[in-house]
């Protein structure tokens, strides 16, 4: 009739038991590569706008698959899934223009995509023979001059700038895009680009 024994300091903590359908999903996930410090910032980014408006977030998380830290500012398709590559520059200058870039890349994909799916092609009909011709370039795009581009990069822009001033961005970060050159390509990328690379 003595006391139990007291449990030592050095026993093993108790496991978490998460109850099933509340983890999160791997697949619904955006895929974060970097640094410790980029993912921090990436995550903080995308915090806020869930925080701003939650419809928002979710398109643009629909729109990516993958966020990396690279060496210049784009947005590309890697094995047919959307990633946006953000610098170093655009990613820590603060956590709602970084928010506003993931933005940018985002439109840019979502773009992407839409451009895509109208390509599809129905099965040829039984018997019928498969007429598609394929492109080597999956990701070409048929532009006709540089004001495609521009007239792109402005509407990615003017998405950027709806979701820093629905994230309550300093004005002088809404500024740099209200004020945007129809040519000046540094609020959204970084790096040189040409049309036909």
């Amino acid at each position: 009739m003595g006391a139990e024994p007291a449990a030592s300091p050095a026993a093993s903590p108790a496991k978490k038991i998460i109850p099933p359908g509340t983890a999160a999903d791997p697949m619904l996930a955006l895929d974060i590569r970097g640094s410790a410090e980029f993912q921090s910032q990436m995550t903080n980014a995308l915090k806020r706008i869930w925080l701003a408006d939650r419809e928002l977030f979710l398109s643009i998380k629909n729109s990516l698959s993958a966020i990396r830290s690279e060496s210049k500012t784009d947005f590309y398709m890697d094995n047919g899934k959307p990633v946006a590559a953000i610098s170093n520059k655009h990613a820590f200058k603060s956590v709602t223009w970084c928010a506003g870039i993931i933005a940018h890349q985002a439109w840019h994909a979502s773009y992407a995509m839409s451009v895509k799916k109208k390509k599809k092609f129905p099965p040829p009909l039984p018997g019928g023979k498969y007429e598609r011709k394929f492109d080597a370039n999956p990701m070409l795009f048929k532009y006709t001059g540089l004001e495609d581009v521009f007239e792109l990069e402005a509407r990615a822009s003017e998405y950027q700038l709806r979701v820093l001033k629905t994230i309550g961005a300093p004005a002088a970060e809404t500024r740099l895009l209200l004020r945007r050159a129809p040519r000046d390509l540094s609020t959204g990328h970084d790096g040189n680009y040409s049309l036909r690379p």
